[in-house]
């Protein structure tokens, strides 16, 4: 897709298409604090005004979407995102993994548009599993912002099973003939690519029987249509596959051998995890804000009140705690010593505590009489942020699988 949002329709790298580029330095010398305050400044003087409720982060015109390309390319122009890359591919040399943690954290502090988890997947994939072809191809137009990727993996009956999914590929002269259903697929409806996995060896078990491929969303037999949620957004979609030709080189990795791929990806995405802790105290500020506005019948303000105080008291300890998760979550991450029920762990207090939040601040205003006109923004986020909460405890791993995983892995509880 060009910049003013006209997708294209290139199937897959030219043979000699684009050479590496070499790395940004995104201010390599600087300490921690000096990077933050760049980063910062970064984003007040460049960051497009797009006022997304809390969970919505399709474009709903071209000219956000426009805005949103050229964002994202001016954050990997400038170095900030894709820093970790090889240094041929734009990386730099020397990386430190904390100023990822330092931008997400910016980037949500300053409540501006955040890197697309299903792009920053795709890249892990490419570089890590990509033939150089592929990489020579998509990875500049990921920094450029000329692609946004989505993610082809869950399907209707498939549940957070995803290895029981029964997309077919099939093999068809030198190339494959894809059939079958995705759901629950993000930025499906404006994304140029896709990264599907699907089985092409029914035979075998079915963790084996998987290939990852790289689809061009605009190939011929592909169908994407939106899922009208109940915040009135439209942010996941069905993906329909009727007999769509892909080629060999939208392999991505070994044949039969996507799982390794899918399951790479997904993993890079712990590394922002520490930005969750920053969302979590603006959330409560946000209520601490609420509750000032607030106003009772009898012109009191809840704030005022002592089971309000204390209800804040609860969610602040709460809020603490899983700060502390987070923290040390990260802190393994860095040292590249993490456990496997970590991740499990900062997801599941993350999301059970955002809708916490949100579920007080919602019984905060159905209680109260008034809300000042200065607190309708505060308002509005709350809506918001209380209607996507819920779907925070499904997606990355619903809340009932981490607590079996967790208990499993952690505890060392037998399976039920």
């Amino acid at each position: 897709m060009d910049s003013s949002g006209g997708r294209t329709d290139h199937q897959g790298p030219a043979p000699d298409e684009a050479e590496p580029r070499a790395g940004g330095s995104g201010g390599d010398d600087l300490g921690v604090d000096e990077f933050r305050a760049h980063v910062r400044r970064f984003i007040a003087e460049r960051a497009p005004f797009l006022p997304f409720p809390e969970g919505v982060r399709s474009p709903r015109d071209a000219t956000e979407e426009a805005a949103i390309r050229a964002w994202l390319g001016a954050l990997y122009g400038a170095g900030y995102l894709g820093a970790g890359w090889p240094v041929e591919w734009g990386g730099s040399i020397g990386h430190d993994p904390t100023r990822d943690l330092v931008l997400m954290e910016e980037l949500y502090r300053a409540r501006a548009y955040r890197p697309i988890e299903q792009v920053l997947l795709a890249a892990h994939a490419l570089i890590e599993f990509g033939s150089d072809a592929q990489k020579r191809w998509y990875l500049p137009r990921i920094r450029s912002g000329e692609h946004i990727w989505c993610q082809l993996f869950s399907e209707p009956d498939s549940g957070s099973d995803l290895a029981s999914l029964r997309t077919r590929a099939e093999a068809d002269g030198d190339g494959f003939v894809v059939t079958g259903q995705k759901i629950w697929s993000t930025d499906a409806q404006w994304a140029d690519v896709g990264l599907l996995l699907a089985r092409t060896d029914p035979t075998v078990d079915r963790h084996a029987g998987l290939t990852a491929f790289i689809v061009p969303m605009a190939a011929q037999g592909i169908t994407v249509r939106p899922i009208r949620e109940m915040t009135g957004a439209a942010e996941f979609c069905e993906v329909f596959l009727d007999d769509v030709r892909l080629g060999a080189e939208h392999v991505l990795g070994p044949l039969h051998g996507g799982w390794p791929v899918v399951t790479s990806g997904l993993a890079s995405e712990r590394a922002y995890v520490g930005a969750n802790a920053v969302q979590l105290q603006m959330m409560f500020d946000d209520l601490v804000a609420l509750a000032r506005l607030a106003r009772f019948p009898d012109g009191s303000r809840a704030i005022d009140h002592e089971d309000i105080q204390h209800q804040l008291a609860v969610l602040l300890t709460r809020v603490e705690a899983t700060k502390l998760v987070v923290a040390d979550t990260v802190e393994r991450l860095l040292r590249d010593d993490e456990h496997v029920s970590d991740g499990p762990l900062a997801k599941l207090a993350y999301s059970e505590l955002h809708v916490a939040l949100g579920e007080a601040a919602l019984e905060l205003l159905a209680s109260s009489a008034s809300v000042d006109d200065a607190g309708r923004e505060v308002v509005d986020r709350w809506y918001a942020a209380f209607l996507w909460g819920r779907a925070l405890t499904i997606s990355g791993g619903a809340s009932e699988i981490l607590r079996g995983l967790i208990s499993r892995q952690l505890l060392g509880l037998p399976r039920a």
